[in-house]
């Protein structure tokens, strides 16, 4: 019990230093193209589940971007000489995306 209580106050320690090294460090243009805003309907539940796995929001947000980036297919389906010749938009979008 008391090992837990320990844990609980380093964790609580833990996310108040960063939030003071937040406030007192200035941040840059990259570092707030970087930032992403979450849903606050969620972030107390992130934050009670990050603490009941004694672990951070971050590593969960990550870990779940990383399973979401690993089951994205990202394969383009070819289009058709017929559905090109149907929509000529295809062949500007295909001309379009061969220059970037």
């Amino acid at each position: 019990m008391a090992n837990n209580y320990k844990r609980f106050i380093h964790n609580q320690f833990e996310k108040a230093k960063s939030t003071a090294s937040e406030f007192i460090s200035p941040r840059n243009a990259e570092q707030d193209e970087d930032m992403i805003e979450l849903d606050p309907r969620y972030v107390d539940k992130l934050k009670e589940t990050a603490d009941l796995q004694q672990t951070t929001v971050e590593a969960i947000v990550n870990g779940l971007i990383a399973q979401y980036l690993a089951s994205a297919t990202y394969e383009l389906t070819p289009i058709s000489v017929d559905q090109k010749e149907a929509n000529p938009l295809l062949y500007l979008d295909g001309i379009c995306k061969q220059e970037d």
